[in-house]
C-alpha cells in the first residue's frame, strides 16, 4: 500500500534558539511553505502584515508591545489562542502554565526555554466524546486539546493532566481533522483520571467500554486524524504512550516516528484499535472514508517496559468489537522490548459468528525487538480469548479468534524471547514470514491451534 504522508515540515531546532523571535520568525516560514493561511490579524495590539506573532509569559501583561517574552502581551496560553488568527504563531516563553489548552484554529503553538503545560482538573471548554453512554459531550481535560486542521504543537513539557497530555480530535458534526504536528514535546506524567479502569471520572476516556480498556487516553492521542505526524517526542509515565482511534472518523496515513515512549506502566507504547464499528459495511467490506484505523506508519521509535503495571504491548492492533478495522499498517525499524505484551500484538477478538472485524494488511518490517510478553503482576503473559494464552515471552503475536487474518512478518532480529512469533488459532491467521532473525530463541515460529 502507498503511504500518503504529508510532506515533511521544516524542522526547527529546538534548542539552538537564539531568542523567541527568531524561532518564531522561523516557524512561521515553514508554516506559510506548508499552505498554512498568512492572515493579517489587527487584534488588540494594532494591524501587522502576515502571520501575527503572539507571545506568551508568566509576566506578560495586556497592553505591552508583544514582540519578545520581555514585552509578551499574553500572561495566559489560552487567551493569546483565543486572540490568535488562522495561521498565526503563537511562542510561549519559559514557565509554568496551569491550565488545559484548546485550539480550534489553525496555528502554530511553540514552547520555549522550558515552557511547560500543567494539566488542571476544571475547563470551561467541552469536547465531542464517544463515552460508555454513547456520543455526547464532556470536558476537555486534556492539557492540549487540538480541534482544527493544520496545527503544530512543538517544544513543551505536557503534564498532570486528567486525559491526555495531547489530544487531536475530529468531532460529531466535522469528522477528521488533518495536518497536524505534534513535535519535539516532553509527554509526562498525564491520564491522572485514576488508574484505569476508572469509571469514576469525569472524563470518558479513562472508563472502560466493552474491550475497549478505560486508559484516560494516554500520552498523545490522534482520535479521528489523519494525514498528521508524531515526532521525536518523549513519552513516559502516562498511562499509555501513543494512541490511535476512529471514533469520529478514520485515522490513516500519520506517522509516529522518533519518539522515545517507555515506561508507560498500564497501557501500550504504541496502541492503533479500531473502535468505530462502522469501519466495515454488513458484507465486511471496508468503508475507508467513514472509519478504521489504516494507513499509519509507526517507524523508528524506541518503546520500552510499557504495561508492567497493567496490560500493553510495545506496539497493539486490535479490534474492539465487529465492524472495527485496524488494517494496512507498517510497523518499521523500530527497537521494542520489555513490555508486558508482546513487542508487537495484534488482537482480532472473539465476534458472533457472521460478523465481520478487520487485522489484515499490517506489516512488522525490519524492526529490532527483545524480550517481550513479560506480563505483570496482574496478568501473566497474553490470555487472550477463550482456553488459548500465551504465557511465554514473545516478540511478535498475532492472534485471531473467528476471522481470517493476513500479515507480513519480515526481516526482523527478534532476541532473547521464548516464542520469536507467535501465531493462531485453529488456521485463522496466515502470515507471510521473510528473513527473520533469532537469537537466543527456542522456538522461532509457533502455530497455536
Amino acid at each position: 500500500m502507498n503511504h500518503l504522508l504529508p510532506p515533511r515540515r521544516r524542522r526547527a531546532v529546538l534548542g539552538a534558539f537564539v531568542g523567541a523571535s527568531s524561532a518564531a520568525l522561523f516557524l512561521v516560514a515553514g508554516a506559510q511553505a506548508h499552505g498554512h493561511a498568512a492572515d493579517s490579524h489587527p487584534g488588540k495590539h494594532g494591524h501587522q502584515h502576515g502571520p501575527r506573532i503572539l507571545y506568551v509569559s508568566t509576566k506578560g501583561a495586556s497592553g505591552q508591545a508583544d514582540k519578545s517574552c520581555r514585552t509578551a502581551a499574553y500572561s495566559s496560553v489560552q487567551s493569546a489562542v483565543n486572540d490568535a488568527a488562522s495561521g498565526a504563531m503563537i511562542v510561549v516563553c519559559g514557565g509554568t502554565y496551569s491550565e488545559d489548552v484548546v485550539i480550534s484554529t489553525p496555528l502554530t503553538l511553540m514552547g520555549h526555554s522550558g515552557a511547560t503545560i500543567q494539566g488542571v482538573k476544571t475547563t470551561t471548554f467541552t469536547c465531542d466524546q464517544l463515552g460508555p453512554t454513547g456520543p455526547g459531550h464532556a470536558p476537555c481535560l486534556a492539557a492540549i486539546t487540538i480541534r482544527s486542521s493544520h496545527v503544530t504543537v512543538a517544544g513543551f513539557t505536557v503534564k498532570g493532566a486528567i486525559g491526555e497530555g495531547i489530544l487531536a480530535t475530529g468531532s460529531l458534526q466535522r469528522g477528521s481533522i488533518r495536518d497536524v504536528t505534534i513535535e519535539h514535546n516532553r509527554v509526562a506524567g498525564n491520564d491522572t483520571g485514576g488508574i484505569p479502569p476508572s469509571p469514576t471520572s469525569p472524563y470518558p476516556q479513562c472508563a472502560a467500554s466493552g474491550q475497549v480498556p478505560g486508559d484516560c487516553g494516554e500520552g498523545i492521542h490522534l482520535m479521528g486524524v489523519y494525514h498528521s505526524e508524531v515526532v521525536s517526542n518523549f513519552v513516559s509515565h502516562n498511562s499509555g504512550g501513543v494512541l490511535l482511534t476512529d471514533e469520529f472518523g478514520p485515522t490513516h496515513d500519520n506517522l509516529i516516528e522518533k519518539n522515545v515512549v517507555t515506561k508507560n506502566l498500564f497501557d501500550c507504547g504504541v496502541t492503533a484499535p479500531g473502535h468505530n464499528p462502522n469501519a466495515l459495511d454488513k458484507d465486511g467490506k471496508r468503508q475507508p472514508n467513514v472509519a478504521g484505523v489504516y494507513g499509519n506508519v509507526i517507524r523508528a521509535n524506541v518503546i520500552t517496559g510499557n504495561g508492567t503495571q497493567g496490560e500493553g504491548a510495545g506496539v497493539l492492533f486490535a479490534n474492539a468489537s465487529a465492524g472495527t478495522g485496524s488494517y494496512d499498517n507498517l510497523v518499521q525499524g523500530n527497537f521494542i522490548s520489555g513490555n508486558e505484551l508482546s513487542g508487537v500484538t495484534m488482537h482480532a477478538h472473539t465476534i458472533a459468528p457472521g460478523a465481520f472485524e478487520d487485522l489484515s494488511g499490517n506489516r512488522v518490517i525490519g524492526n529490532t525487538i527483545g524480550r517481550n510478553n513479560v506480563g505483570s503482576p496482574h496478568v501473566p503473559g497474553d490470555p487472550l480469548d477463550g482456553s488459548v494464552t500465551d504465557p511465554e515471552t514473545t516478540g511478535v503475536l498475532v492472534f485471531s479468534a473467528s476471522v481470517p487474518v493476513t500479515v507480513t512478518i519480515a526481516h526482523n532480529k527478534i532476541a532473547g524471547d521464548h516464542f520469536g512469533i507467535w501465531l493462531g488459532v485453529a488456521g485463522q491467521v496466515r502470515a507471510t514470514l521473510n528473513d527473520n532473525r533469532f537469537r537466543n530463541v527456542n522456538v522461532a515460529a509457533n502455530t497455536a491451534s
